[in-house]
């Protein structure tokens, strides 16, 4: 694998997960407006994301997008960053581990409530397959993950100087 098909695989990781969120997105803003019987104007749904309690569970997600976004934007994409994309993505949208609770127990939810998730759910999964595999631990990954944020910092220094 190359340099380049690290960050275009990648890329194809972000895209899919743009799309699902997206869609999660989508799929809670319109069981919002059927709890409260109007269409609620796009401020008022991002307070209630912002603000509500019960999607709290949202931020993970986001946090992770974030992060993803992050990875793509570094000069090079190594096999090593790739891993860990591929590995932070599973354990989130995939493991059903006691310690995903929160997170899974939503998330899987919204799968299986007929919405347009399942679709987006299967090409995250199939995009994540061209990202290579590992058998380091979650910590590994975690300290990975953080890793890219003085990356990205250090690679955006150099380029103002």
């Amino acid at each position: 694998m190359t340099k380049n098909s690290h960050h275009s695989h990648a890329m194809q990781v972000r895209q899919a997960l743009w799309a699902l969120q997206k869609e999660v997105l989508n799929s809670l803003k319109e069981e919002f407006d059927r709890e409260v019987g109007y269409e609620a104007t796009p401020n008022e749904w991002f307070q209630v994301l912002m603000t509500a309690e019960r999607y709290k569970w949202l931020r993970e997600l986001t946090s992770l997008m974030a992060d993803i976004d992050i990875m793509t934007e570094l000069e090079m994409v190594s096999e090593e960053h790739s891993e860990t994309a591929r590995a932070i993505v599973e354990n989130l949208l995939f493991d059903e581990s006691p310690e995903n609770e929160v997170f899974g127990k939503r998330y899987r939810g919204l799968l299986m409530s007929g919405t347009a998730l399942l679709p987006l759910h299967s090409q995250l999964k199939a995009a994540l397959q061209n990202l290579p595999k590992t058998d380091k631990d979650k910590e590994h990954h975690h300290a990975k993950r953080k890793n890219w944020h003085e990356e990205h910092r250090t690679q955006a220094r150099k380029k103002r100087n």
